[in-house]
């Protein structure tokens, strides 16, 4: 029997946030945590490619909007990848960066949860600074500029759905349970574990529909302006995920059930219950979360933007192969760039599904902003 169905045989049923983070994050035997030898699960040897992976486009865009924050303030950043797994940003930046060591950023951190991730950063990454939680790293002196790339929709989500009786809609919320019959995980429906459940969607104006399915994050209000906090008064805050504002998010017409799925050697799934520990399990962000734990830290935000017109609007366009100036066809390697970056920028692809929120406070965020509205030939 696979040892997480078995674990959860042990408990009973439980609700499906806790399935979720025991199938991602059990030391043993989660998905992301569980102890790898090979490959992660991030790039072609994985099951999913994330927007800084997929495209050297990225790296170099990030690279250069950080060369922007930091002329202007004068003084090198502090830089934070939360959940930055095997370090592949962080790498391709510090090479982005190598001629300018110590006057873009000047100190790295890197918050990853699996131990054998954190292994590895330590084993190939010099001068990096790499923790469990960012609470547990030196709070910062200076500027910051906090970077998370599809972190929040991989943390666990309660699984509801409302149902009409007698012409009164209720709240359930879904558990899992082991069959013992066939040693496999199902659903069963039950009474929500918790009003604050009821009281989350209240709280943003949402009014779920017969028979409609929604997935639910309360906790991730208060863990982003954790990240925010440690910042402290001059930080700068992208974040890049998939998912809407609440309005859109639990739009009946659009999502009724809900954005809930699997990724498995690159293929998406909708058993997600089938091979827990084997299988990424993912659902949208509610970004007005994000939103609210900003303002709750005194920072601001900007409006969401799709990911390709954030990486355009930070001249994106300007490392592509075909702007180096140089005539003649490309070569071979230069196609596979561009057809990469196409997957970043295309409205078809990530460049429209990603979306990044930019968030800041202080220094930095004024920093940020002028690069923003500075004139394209000032940029």
């Amino acid at each position: 029997m696979n040892p997480l169905v078995e674990e959860i045989r042990r408990r009973g049923a439980v609700t499906f946030a806790d399935f979720m983070a025991l199938a991602l994050y059990h030391p043993r035997w989660g998905y992301y945590t569980r102890p790898r030898t090979g490959a992660g699960p991030v790039g072609a040897g994985g099951d999913f490619v994330t927007a800084p992976t997929a495209s050297p486009l990225f790296a170099a865009t990030l690279a250069s909007l950080l060369r922007g924050v930091a002329g202007t303030l004068g003084q090198p950043l502090t830089f934070v990848d939360l959940a930055a797994g095997e370090g592949s940003l962080l790498q391709a930046l510090a090479q982005q960066l190598d001629a300018e060591e110590g006057r873009v950023v000047g100190r790295w951190v890197a918050v990853e949860v699996a131990a054998w991730a954190r292994h590895r950063l330590r084993r190939t990454a010099g001068g990096l600074e790499v923790v469990k939680h960012l609470a547990r790293a030196p709070r910062p002196f200076g500027p910051v500029v906090l970077f998370a790339s599809e972190l929040y929709d991989a943390l666990p989500v309660h699984r509801v759905v409302a149902e009409a009786h007698a012409g009164v809609l209720w709240l359930k919320e879904f558990y899992v349970e082991a069959d013992e019959a066939t040693a496999r995980l199902r659903l069963r429906l039950g009474e929500p574990s918790s009003q604050a459940l009821g009281d989350y969607l209240a709280s943003h104006g949402v009014a779920l529909e017969d028979g409609q399915v929604a997935e639910l994050r309360p906790q991730v209000r208060a863990l982003h302006g954790d990240h925010l906090r440690w910042c402290g008064e001059d930080g700068l805050a992208l974040v890049l995920d998939y998912g809407y504002q609440a309005h859109r998010l639990y739009n009946a017409r659009a999502r009724r059930g809900g954005t809930l799925v699997g990724y498995r050697r690159h293929r998406m799934v909708t058993e997600v219950l089938d091979v827990p520990g084997s299988t990424d399990i993912t659902a949208h962000v509610n970004f007005d979360d994000l939103v609210r734990a900003a303002a709750d830290a005194g920072w601001e935000s900007s409006d969401l933007e799709p990911l390709g017109k954030f990486l355009v609007l930070h001249g994106a366009l300007e490392f592509l192969p075909t702007a180096r100036g140089r005539g003649g066809p490309l070569s071979a390697r230069e196609w596979v760039e561009l057809a990469a970056a196409k997957r970043l920028l295309s409205p078809a692809g990530m460049g429209s599904d990603l979306k990044v929120l930019a968030q800041g406070r202080g220094r930095a965020w004024a920093a940020y902003q002028q690069l923003v509205t500075r004139p394209p030939e000032e940029a």
